[in-house]
């Protein structure tokens, strides 16, 4: 079963040692990423920098975290517990 965790922007920075996190467009793909230093993180295609954003992280592997708009911290509520 996977989990799913949100870090803020500044968590994710922090954890992942970046100096900067930059939104970048590649025009030979027509894709937007996230560049940290000298790696790239994948971001949510339609992000809206004026609203709040976070790391969505799959099963807590920094490497496959993406950049997406949320409404708060995290826009998931646990129901229940199997």
């Amino acid at each position: 079963m996977s989990t799913v965790k949100f870090m803020n922007v500044t968590a994710f920075k922090s954890s992942i040692n970046a100096s900067k996190l930059e939104v970048v467009f590649n025009k030979n793909t027509n894709k937007l990423s996230v560049l940290a230093d000298d790696s790239f993180f994948r971001c949510q295609q339609n992000i809206d920098t004026t609203k709040p954003m976070a790391f969505l992280v799959p099963d807590g592997i920094l490497e496959d975290a993406c950049l997406v708009n949320v409404k708060n911290e995290s826009p998931l509520t646990v129901k229940a517990t199997l």
